[in-house]
């Protein structure tokens, strides 16, 4: 399991090769695929923390305040970490985990050819973890309205090839 930072720097690096642009809203609609996908594959989280379900769909809260000042405009600088002892922020090392990186490889791409609200409205439909989560939040208390991974990868079981 991964911290979501580096997984989203890693799509960055990746995203920048092919000389494309993503927003926040597209790096954190991919990271939530392509941890359903993992979990699916390998059977465990690609990303440690839990995705919270916000109004526009899954969110990791780090990767957000990573990347609040980009707004809606493409990302141009990486994720990096503080070292609270000696108050400096850090890069991320590079991935290299051979699953994780596998995952990536395997799923990218294809969720880049779709356009961001289009991601959005399938993080929306009935019956995703999203929205099963909006729904039980209605009749019971989930602080920081936390999607489990066990709805994640139930969901991704049934799920068509996008």
């Amino acid at each position: 399991m991964f911290d979501a930072r580096l997984i989203a720097n890693e799509i960055l690096h990746r995203v920048w090769a092919e000389e494309l642009e993503v927003t926040q809203i597209d790096v954190q609609k991919i990271l939530y695929f392509l941890h359903g996908h993992h979990l699916l594959e390998h059977r465990q989280p690609l990303i440690k923390s839990e995705f919270e379900a916000w109004d526009f769909g899954p969110v990791q809260r780090s990767v957000y305040d990573a990347f609040k000042a980009f707004g809606d405009q493409p990302i141009t600088e990486l994720a990096k970490k503080l070292d609270p002892v000696r108050r400096i922020t850090l890069p991320f090392p590079k991935l290299v985990d051979n699953a994780a990186v596998a995952t990536i490889e395997q799923h990218l791409y294809k969720y880049l050819e779709i356009p961001s609200f289009a991601l959005v409205d399938i993080t929306h439909q009935q019956g995703t973890p999203w929205s099963r989560t909006i729904e039980a939040a209605k009749f019971h208390v989930n602080i920081g309205m936390r999607i489990k991974n066990d709805l994640i990868s139930s969901y991704f079981e049934g799920l068509q090839t996008v």
